[in-house]
């Protein structure tokens, strides 16, 4: 018999259709600061009381107020442009990474 492997849920945890559409909906200006940190404190919420309801020990925000597990550390950094590598994930969604402008870089969240 093979042995258990114990787990926790930690990152990412899939978006609901309404974080995207607010998230693009923001990176467009139709949305904003707001109305987007509205649908992210939803989002959080629901992401914790459904861990919660499973039992889990371990209870995250599971990133939903995060722009991308990749970038979130770079988030609002001056020197940064769309237009790098893009990343595709088997559901279809996508990130891409940005582009470094200018030095010195520093990230803006530890």
């Amino acid at each position: 018999m093979a042995a258990a492997i114990p787990t926790e849920p930690i990152g990412s945890v899939p978006r609901p259709n309404y974080l995207i559409q607010a998230m693009g909906a923001h990176a467009a200006g139709e949305v904003d600061d707001m109305e987007l940190g509205s649908a992210m404190a939803r989002a959080v919420a629901e992401t914790i009381a459904e861990m919660e309801a499973t039992g889990s020990p371990v209870i995250t925000d599971g990133e939903q107020s995060k722009p991308s597990f990749v970038t979130y550390p770079l988030a609002g950094l001056k020197t940064l442009a769309p237009g790098g590598v893009t990343i595709p994930f088997e559901d279809g969604h996508t990130r891409q990474l940005p582009v470094l402008t200018a030095g010195p870089f520093r990230y803006t969240t530890y």
